[in-house]
């Protein structure tokens, strides 16, 4: 019961890596041109919901979401609508495929195109960003699922085996109480 608190914890500092990711990042590694936009946390969020619980992921895709408006952006709802509409998607979309690393990579990769496709047309939509859309494609979105990739290739391995441990450890709490 006690490894479930590492969940919030692991939030809490995934979140605050991810916030700090451009002040550790030498600038030479990327293009002038370049945005990257980590989403280490949406990472996590989708290792929760496929490897542990859907039910907790989507709570957690809530939370961070209200949280990610509250702190990045002025407009409340764009991460609380995109965060929690796209891990209920992954959650079903991983209902008829093996949860294994590739397909999870594949999976994580769509999902943060469709959330990064979902911000920019937000901010198109309330023209508060005015970035062509071949723009946004070569200079945004390759970029960040460059580099979400290479996060994903370092941690997914760890991540998917503790969501795993934890989910047999909650199983079996549960089937010890049900007799």
């Amino acid at each position: 019961m006690r490894k479930q608190w590492w969940i919030p914890i692991l939030v809490i500092i995934f979140f605050c890596v991810e916030s700090q990711f451009v002040n550790f990042i030498p600038t030479r590694l990327f293009s002038q041109y370049w945005i990257v936009v980590p989403r280490f946390l949406f990472l996590l969020l989708i290792f929760i919901t496929i490897y542990y619980d859907k039910k907790l992921g989507l709570i957690y895709a809530l939370i961070t979401g209200l949280v990610m408006d509250i702190v990045f952006i002025d407009i409340l709802g764009i991460y609380l609508f995109w965060y929690p509409v796209t891990i209920y998607l992954v959650s079903k979309l991983m209902k008829n495929w093996h949860a294994n690393l590739f397909i999870v990579a594949f999976v994580s990769l769509l999902a943060i195109t469709l959330v990064e496709f979902g911000i920019y047309g937000v901010f198109s939509i309330l023209q508060i960003a005015n970035m062509p859309l071949k723009f946004f494609v070569f200079h945004r979105l390759f970029p960040t699922l460059g580099a979400n990739l290479a996060f994903y290739i370092l941690f997914s391995y760890s991540l998917k085996k503790y969501f795993t441990r934890l989910r047999k450890i909650r199983s079996e709490e549960e089937g010890m109480f049900q007799s």
